[in-house]
């Protein structure tokens, strides 16, 4: 598989998905971003809130939204809630995949959604759901009466017919609204500060620019917009975009909460650092890792800022010094910074490891050398036996930078376990010296040059053939 192309300055557009409740919406989402995250169960209205999450199925950049079930008649307020906020969502979204229910067929609730969407003038795609072992063309005919957009079969079970639909989906959007980029964004070095509700992030933005240009207060999610200020520092010039704090799902309360998420993710990924502000006043959270995970997900260089260390005594410090590398082991290629974003302190190391996270992941390198690292790890472990047969991995080249991405050549590739593979990722990042970066590798199998050809035998062979075909019918 080769490394997608470099997208670091793009900023994705959403997609949401929509639909009548139980029609396979979240079993959609998992499969486009590739996670387990929204609930999937036989049960009506079982999501309520929009989620958020990156697509990674086919060849644009996009954000997918998953929504709680729309029908007709809805049961109670928790519902009726539920189909208001999707359809708050699909108005502010470039395009809109419609799920219906390929084996239920059409309904007054389909009709009356197909209605609503026609008035948002937002481009729709409708995917017929678990079609499995139907008929396509009766399928299709079922919802031609819908009239909102191009109709394509898919099963979200099985991944069947997603590509398709995804891409069908993303070309009917203009992208040129949504792919604004700044002739000069390359020389700059563009910061997404990230974190949980008060933990600084704006105090720190401020202290950055020596401004007060955001507002700060102690009431959590005083910030809602992401908002982007240039700079210079030491004749370096950076962006710094201050997001607003994700919550934890169970406090993300109202539409504007839900968007606030959808923007942290687009500015996540047009940066090319992600700076995850943490408490040192606070034990680390399944939110301070989630979002750690999302920088990481999205290929972007990480440096993690421990704000409020100034006056913490040294017992806490160490206290919290085990617990970072005891809870962040996962991400120990992200260098981490003690600051104190009220008082300014730690700043100059700050923008060291960002500067050095910055031009680790745009590192190029020759073939011949990372040809010379491969053999080298080679030597130093060896690649495990697959049924009897050694992995064989040839040579290594540049496939692309931020992050830096490496295309290994050999035979087997594909078949590497993940340990493996990780300790190639932390034997190249070691020799290369790739501080705060991840790195991307792609295995290329060699092809077979002989692989349906068929063998012309000469006069002598075919009369030798003969021979030995009469011989063997005598026994």
């Amino acid at each position: 598989m080769l490394p997608p192309k470099d997208e670091s300055v793009e900023l994705k557009p959403p997609i949401a998905i929509i639909g009548r409740p139980n029609v396979g919406k979240s079993t959609l989402f998992n499969r486009v971003t590739r996670t387990r995250s929204a609930l999937v169960a036989n049960i009506s209205g079982l999501t309520r809130d929009p989620k958020v999450g990156i697509g990674k199925i086919g060849n644009a950049g996009y954000i997918v939204v998953d929504t709680g079930g729309i029908d007709s008649v809805d049961e109670d307020e928790l519902s009726a809630a539920a189909a208001s906020k999707a359809l708050q969502v699909g108005k502010e979204c470039a395009a809109i995949i419609l799920v219906v229910d390929g084996r239920a067929g059409s309904n007054a609730s389909d009709i009356m959604l197909a209605d609503e969407l026609r008035k948002f003038n937002i481009p729709v795609t409708v995917a017929v759901n678990k079609t499995e072992g139907l008929d396509f063309d009766l399928v299709l005919s079922e919802f031609s009466h819908l009239q909102i957009g191009p109709i394509i079969p898919i099963s979200a079970a099985h991944g069947g017919g997603l590509i398709s639909l995804i891409e069908l989906a993303t070309s009917q959007w203009e992208t040129a609204s949504y792919y604004e980029t700044e002739a000069d964004d390359l020389d700059r070095i563009r910061i997404a500060v990230l974190g949980r509700p008060n933990v600084g992030k704006s105090t720190l933005v401020n202290r950055i620019l020596g401004d007060e240009k955001m507002i700060t207060s102690d009431i959590p999610g005083t910030t809602r917009d992401s908002v982007e200020f240039d700079f210079t520092r030491d004749d370096q010039s950076y962006v710094v975009v201050d997001t607003a704090g994700v919550r934890r799902k169970g406090k993300t309360d109202g539409i504007a909460e839900k968007f606030s998420v959808m923007q942290t993710l687009q500015a996540l990924d047009r940066a090319n650092i992600a700076l995850l502000v943490i408490d040192a006043c606070e034990p680390i959270t399944d939110q301070d890792l989630n979002l750690l995970g999302l920088a990481i997900d999205s290929g972007r260089s990480i440096v993690i800022a421990v704000n409020k260390w100034d006056n913490l005594s040294e017992e806490v410090r160490d206290d919290c010094r085990t617990a970072l590398d005891r809870r962040l082991r996962f991400a120990r290629y992200a260098e981490i910074c003690f600051i104190s974003a009220l008082r300014g302190t730690g700043l100059k190391a700050m923008f060291d490891s960002i500067n050095r996270a910055a031009a680790a992941s745009i590192q190029k390198h020759k073939t011949n050398d990372l040809t010379k690292l491969l053999i080298k790890a080679l030597d130093t472990h060896q690649p495990p036996m697959i049924r009897g047969r050694r992995i064989k991995l040839r040579f290594a080249h540049m496939g692309g930078s931020n992050p830096p991405k490496i295309i290994i050549h050999g035979n087997q590739g594909d078949k590497l376990p993940e340990s493996y593979k990780k300790f190639l990722e932390n034997f190249f990042r070691q020799e290369l010296n790739l501080v705060g970066t991840p790195i991307k590798f792609f295995f290329l199998k060699g092809e077979n040059p002989f692989s349906g050809r068929k063998n012309q035998l000469t006069k002598r062979q075919l009369v030798k053939k003969k021979r030995l075909m009469r011989f063997v019918k005598k026994r």
